[in-house]
């Protein structure tokens, strides 16, 4: 694993909006190499009536020349479950900052709000398409509700 920045890059963030969004669940969690060349950490879940977002960060921040020569090579899945069988879109809809250094904060929308019965929601992760990495990488997070509490399961590297 690398060495997890501070949540400067999604506290910068989220400071911009002017304190419309917060995050519910503070998670801090490296991700490992979902995408060639930076790890993924996942800072935490907001969680609102219009739908759940997972705050991420990019380790290091995106390059433009990446974006430039690579494609979309940053695109890793996301999929969402809970224990009341609750049926969340998997569009994997959000937004990343471009303009990172150290490290780039980004969005990615669960799919649906979590019902607030439910006491365990898990995140799934696929890395980036046409991309294997070389380390283990997180490809499940269990998030005990509404403690907050997360517990990561690794994939070995093939």
């Amino acid at each position: 694993m690398t060495q997890i920045p501070p949540r400067t890059a999604t506290d910068a963030d989220l400071s911009r909006m002017g304190g419309l969004i917060r995050l519910d669940i503070i998670s801090d969690v490296d991700l490992g190499g979902l995408v060639e060349d930076h790890h993924m950490v996942a800072r935490g879940l907001e969680l609102t009536e219009a739908g759940g977002v997972l705050h991420y960060e990019f380790v290091p921040g995106l390059r433009q020349q990446e974006e430039e020569t690579k494609g979309p090579f940053w695109y890793w899945i996301l999929s969402t479950e809970d224990d009341l069988g609750t049926s969340y879109n998997d569009h994997n809809n959000g937004a990343f900052d471009p303009d990172g250094e150290a490290a780039a904060h980004g969005t990615r929308h669960l799919g649906g709000p979590v019902p607030g019965s439910a006491r365990l929601l898990r995140l799934n992760f696929t890395p980036a398409g046409g991309w294997t990495p070389p380390q283990s990488w997180c490809r499940r997070l269990d998030i005990s509700l509404p403690d907050g509490r997360v517990t990561a399961s690794w994939n070995s590297a093939e």
